[in-house]
């Protein structure tokens, strides 16, 4: 298990509404389903941006965006 070296600020369920609803977002418009395994693999990226510092949704949303455009290339 990795060790995190900042402290790290606590998932409020405000918090965990605002990633599922980003998530929510990119699935439909990828046409998957929230278990599905590209799902968690952006779900995965979502907390790690979040812990980095992303708080806003929209920015959340345009990196999930731009990281599906970046593989495809």
């Amino acid at each position: 298990m990795a060790k995190t070296d900042w402290p790290k600020e606590p998932l409020t369920s405000e918090t965990l509404n605002m990633l599922d609803r980003v998530l929510r977002e990119w699935c439909t418009e990828q046409d998957c389903e929230p278990s599905s395994e590209a799902a968690i693999v952006q779900a995965k990226a979502l907390i790690d941006w979040f812990e980095f510092g992303v708080r806003d949704e929209a920015e959340l949303s345009k990196l999930l965006r731009d990281t599906l455009t970046t593989k495809q290339s």
